[in-house]
């Protein structure tokens, strides 16, 4: 019985490995996502930082079509200074005219804002592009990275079921159904008793399990997880 405990010792260390890298390998997916993600907002930023170059250079042409606009209207005015034949008519033609260079004004001024503005933009545009080509660059490394450590993760899944097969044929087919049942309720399925406590659970044991354990003649669970119990110094025992 010794024996059979020892190898199924085994067969939980096994199980415990090959649950750890059935974990890891399913969470690949997730991982690939987020690169995914990150992939698709960096491309966000940046064709929101090429709007931001583009709407103020249409703001720059507006603005210098709205002076282009006035200057003429400037002209035209000044063309009629001296077609005018009352002092109103006069007054009211310098009011207008007075606009005019005030509109003129104001576009040239929007037109500054607007160059300074695409400056700034083209700036900020050009270091996101610098950011992005490095994030880019370094989630490529990543993404390629994760993707070997797929496939060796599922290789050397593959040899660890093997070996578990392997080493399930070599224990009494009863026993490897009693541990299975076990550990498909809760994993691992073998818990170590230390100074009479059940590591699975860290509950104390009965004194009569205590009793048979020392025996080591027949198969001893715990009263409270279900787990199969091996003594401390047995675990130990088994590299």
């Amino acid at each position: 019985m010794l024996d059979g405990l020892r190898a199924l010792l085994d067969l939980s260390r096994l199980d415990a490995r090959l649950a750890s890298l059935q974990t890891e390998l399913a969470g690949i997916p997730a991982r690939q996502a987020a690169f995914a993600e990150e992939r698709a907002k960096a491309g966000e930023r940046l064709v929101s930082a090429r709007e931001a170059v583009v709407g103020a250079e249409q703001d720059q042409r507006r603005a210098e079509g709205q002076a282009q606009d006035q200057e003429a209207q400037l002209a035209k005015l000044e063309s009629q200074q001296h077609q005018v034949k009352t002092n109103e008519a006069y007054t009211a033609l310098l009011h207008e005219m007075d606009q005019a260079r005030g509109a003129i004004s104001d576009a040239e001024t929007q037109v500054l804002e607007a160059m300074e503005r695409i400056e700034e933009a083209r700036g900020a545009l050009s270091a996101l592009e610098e950011q992005l080509r490095a994030t880019g660059e370094r989630i490529g490394t990543q993404e390629k990275e994760i993707e070997a450590r797929a496939g060796a993760l599922a290789l050397e899944i593959e040899t660890l079921q093997a070996e578990r097969a392997r080493q399930s044929a070599a224990i009494d087919a009863a026993l490897v159904q009693r541990y299975q049942k076990i550990l498909s309720r809760r994993a691992p399925a073998i818990a170590v008793v230390a100074k009479e406590t059940c590591l699975g659970c860290r509950v104390g044991i009965p004194p009569q399990a205590a009793i048979e354990l020392l025996k080591g003649e027949a198969i001893v669970t715990c009263g409270t997880c279900q787990r199969i119990l091996i003594r401390e110094e047995l675990a130990q025992s088994v590299p």
